[in-house]
Order: structure tokens, then sequence, then C-alpha cells
């Protein structure tokens, strides 16, 4: 990757809990909110400013999940709109995360650049996991 054709979003560590108990970071005017539940499959929920529920079905998403032992695992997101969860980014279950130190979502709407929102998500900590 030529990371300087890419806009990173480093913003602030502090981590604060969504409504679905994940990270959450603000970027492009919308927040987006990050848990990787216990089974290990990520998900992101995408919010406007004002923290309504934002429906992409036309978006490309992908997730870079790094470990606390160091270990890289990627996985594409998939637009899905669920009864409960309503609409959100899932990924495919990353076997044998148990816990993760940073992850990157990168994100494309149509005819429109990759954005990258970086993560930081603190061991012990119940945010985000």
């Amino acid at each position: 990757m030529r990371f300087k054709t890419f806009v990173f979003l480093l913003l602030s560590s502090v981590a604060f809990s969504g409504p679905h108990g994940g990270v959450i970071q603000e970027a492009e005017g919308m927040h987006a909110e990050l848990l990787i539940d216990k089974t290990g499959q990520p998900k992101v929920y995408l919010y406007d400013k004002a923290m309504k529920p934002l429906e992409h079905s036309d978006m490309q998403a992908k997730l870079t999940v790094k470990s606390h032992d160091g270990a890289q695992h990627e996985r594409d997101l998939k637009f899905s709109k669920d009864s409960k969860e309503g609409p959100l980014l899932k990924g495919e279950p990353i076997k044998g995360l148990n816990d993760w130190d940073t992850a990157v979502v990168s994100f494309k709407l149509k005819d429109s650049s990759w954005t990258h929102i970086r993560f930081s998500h603190h061991s012990g900590g119940k945010a985000g996991h």
C-alpha cells in the first residue's frame, strides 16, 4: 500500500462507548462504531452527526485488525440491515481473536476516494469487545 495516497484520520485514542457497546470515532461528518463480538464477528455501525443510523448499502468497506500479540487480520465488510441492530456493516468472524489493539476501517462510497478511520482498544476495557 502507498500510505501517501491515503488520508488516515488518526483521531483521539480515548474510547467512547457507542449505542452497541463499541468504540466510536468521528470522520467525514459521520460517526463510526466498531464492535467485535465474543465470536470474533466485526460489526461497524454508521451514524450522522446527531447519532442517527445511516444506511449505506452502496459502500465498499474493509477492516484491518491488529491483536495484542501482533497478528493482523483483514475482513471485507458487507452491508446488512438487522431488525434488532439496524443498518450495519458485518464481516466474517475472526476465529481466536480474544482481544485487539488497533483497527482500521476503510470505506468508500460510490465515486469517492477511500477514507480510513483508526480505532484503539485497550486491553481489559469492555468498549468494542
